[in-house]
C-alpha cells in the first residue's frame, strides 16, 4: 500500500472519529438515557451504532478498498479525542442554536396555520352549527305552534282554559296566607 493511501487513510479516519464524537452527541441529545430498559431504545441504540459502522466503512473502502490496519482504529479514536478535547462545546453550542432556531420556526409556521386555517374553520363551524340551531328553533317553534294551537282550541271548547285562569286567583290567595305564616315566625 503506497504512503499517500495510508496518509489519506489517517486523516479520513480522523475525520471520520471526529464526525462520530458530533454523531454520538447529537444522537444524545435527541434521545436521552432513561434509567430504566426500554426495548425500543435499545434497538435505535442497535441501528446507530450499524449506520455509523458502515459510514466508516465505506469512508475506509473509499480511500483504501476496506483494507483494515491497527492505525485505522488509532485514527479513528485520535479523531474521536480531537473532537472531546476541541469541537465538543462549540459542536454542542451550534447544535443547541440550530435546535431553538428550528422551534421558534416550527412556532411560527403553527401560529401562522392556527391564525390563517384553524381559526377560520372554527370560526365556520360555529356560524354554522349557530344556523342549525336557529333553524332547528324556528322548525321546532312552528311545529309546536301547529300542534297546540288545535289542542288549545280544544281545552277552550271543553272548558279546561277557564278553570285554569279561574285557578290563579286560588294561588295568589295560598301565596299571601303563606307570606302571613312567614311573617308572624318572623316577629
Amino acid at each position: 500500500m503506497a504512503l499517500t493511501v495510508q496518509f489519506y487513510t489517517m486523516v479520513a479516519m480522523a475525520a471520520m472519529g471526529i464526525c462520530l464524537g458530533a454523531a454520538v452527541d447529537t444522537y444524545g441529545r435527541f434521545l436521552p438515557r432513561q434509567r430504566t430498559f426500554r426495548i425500543h431504545i435499545a434497538l435505535l441504540d442497535i441501528a446507530f451504532w450499524i449506520v455509523q459502522a458502515l459510514l466508516v466503512f465505506y469512508i475506509l473502502f473509499k480511500t483504501n478498498q476496506g483494507d483494515i490496519r491497527i492505525y485505522v482504529f488509532l485514527a479513528l479514536l485520535c479523531g474521536y479525542a480531537a473532537y472531546q478535547a476541541l469541537f465538543k462545546g462549540v459542536y454542542n453550542w451550534f447544535v443547541n442554536l440550530v435546535i431553538t432556531i428550528v422551534q421558534a420556526v416550527l412556532r411560527f409556521v403553527w401560529g401562522l396555520l392556527k391564525a390563517l386555517i384553524v381559526m377560520p374553520i372554527k370560526w365556520l363551524l360555529m356560524s354554522v352549527r349557530r344556523l342549525v340551531m336557529i333553524i332547528v328553533i324556528s322548525v321546532w317553534s312552528i311545529i309546536l305552534y301547529v300542534l297546540l294551537k288545535p289542542l288549545y282550541w280544544l281545552m277552550k271548547k271543553l272548558g279546561v282554559v277557564g278553570l285554569l285562569k279561574k285557578g290563579q286567583p286560588i294561588l295568589r290567595k295560598w301565596q299571601e296566607r303563606l307570606e302571613r305564616f312567614r311573617k308572624k315566625d318572623e316577629r
